[in-house]
Formats: structure tokens, sequence, C-alpha cells
């Protein structure tokens, strides 16, 4: 009996066998996985912008000739105007925090602003990079890639899971002449969702090689793991 179960071990690594005293149910535990690629079809767009010098922008001025503050309301004001010419209404974005960390010795302070703006139609992009060379613009990133129906695609990829699981109980279960019952427990092992982030220069990279749909951004993956045990026959 030890050689079987010894036997057993070595081939079918991902399964374990369990055999009760006599007269008992024999169940087969396995681990079932799945994993989804999810082409986005929104995204949250991070833009910072914060207050600068006028003399920054003319030539042959010094640091220390730096005095005239543009006020962030003002670069704040040019930015909502931008991104309705764009087509993103004022509704679509919200501040996320404000106020700065460090001053520069003997200049003002110099206040900043962060905001998420939500983006619907990646054909966007190209005006968008156009507003990242504004002045006051000190950032844009693309903070979250999501998809209108993602929470559908993570039951799907929990009911493809314990498929998974029981297909592999199935075919272990007759490599030794048995037939498979029913799943007596689930087990959630694990949930992994992965979204990628991008910076300002990779997002001018794609919408340069792809400005009408903002083909290379990355997929989201969803990735989920669970352990079932099913009684044999």
């Amino acid at each position: 009996m030890k050689n079987i179960w010894l036997t057993l071990f070595i081939l079918l690594p991902a399964a374990i066998f369990a055999q009760t005293p006599a007269g008992s149910e024999r169940l087969i535990e396995v681990k079932g996985n799945a994993e989804m690629k999810i082409e986005p079809d929104k995204m949250e767009l991070i833009i910072g912008i914060e207050e600068y010098w006028k003399e920054e922008f003319e030539k042959k001025n010094e640091f220390a000739d730096y005095k005239t503050k543009i006020p962030l309301a003002e670069i704040e004001d040019a930015l909502i105007k931008n991104l309705r010419k764009a087509g993103i209404e004022k509704e679509d974005s919200k501040v996320m925090n404000m106020g700065n960390f460090w001053r520069f010795r003997g200049k003002e302070f110099l206040y900043s602003k962060q905001l998420v703006v939500k983006v619907n139609d990646f054909s966007k992009i190209n005006q968008l990079m156009q507003i990242a060379d504004a002045k006051g613009i000190k950032y844009m990133n693309i903070g979250k890639l999501v998809h209108s129906n993602l929470e559908e695609f993570k039951k799907q990829i929990k009911i493809d899971a314990l498929k998974d699981a029981r297909e592999k109980a199935r075919y272990l279960v007759e490599s030794i002449g048995g037939e498979l019952g029913e799943v007596i427990t689930i087990t959630e092992l694990s949930d992994s969702y992965y979204r990628p982030m991008y910076s300002k220069t990779m997002m001018m990279k794609s919408a340069e090689m792809a400005p009408e749909s903002f083909d290379e951004v990355q997929d989201i993956t969803l990735e989920y793991q669970i352990r079932a045990v099913f009684r044999i026959k």
C-alpha cells in the first residue's frame, strides 16, 4: 500500500488523494488557476500643476531675477479650458491634493495641485499631450486603466478557475480508473489584479504610434487561484 501512495505522489504533485477508513468517502484536492487579459476602455489621468515664475520663460534671466509668480488659479483655469477643448468636461476632473513641501530659499512659496481626469475616449490622447506642454503643467501620468465591465470579468475568471480545478481532478481520477463526483469544498487562494502605469513619455510615444486608438496601451491582467476538494465515486 505504501508503494502505491508513493507513486501517486511522484506523478501527481498538484493533487492530493485522501482515503479514509473503510466505508468512508474518498476525496481528491486540486488547485485551479485562471488568467484573463482585458483591453481597458477607460483611464484616469493624473495631472500636476504648479505655480511658476514668468521670468523662467524669458531669455537671459538669472534665477535671482525671478520675481513674477503666475498664480495657481490662473494655471488651473487655463487647464480646464484646454481640457474642454479636448472634449473633457469639468465634472470629469477632481482635485486629489494641494500644497507643496518645499520652496527655494529667498523665494515665495510655489503652490501646486494634483487633479484626476477621467478619459473615456483614448483617441483624445494627442490633444491631451498638447496640454502637457503648457506652462504650469508639472507632470501628466496615467494613474489607472480600467474597464467598464471589470466586475463581470472578475466573476468569469473565478468560474474559469473552478472549471480548471474540476478538469484536473477529472483526468487524474480517471487515470486510476475512478469516476469524479461532486465538489465538497472550494477555497479562494489568491486574487490578483495588475493595471499598467504610464508616464508622460510613454503616453507621448504611444500617441505618436497610434494617434486614433492609442493601441499601445497595455492590457489589464486578472489572475485567480482556488483550491477545490471533490468526491471520488
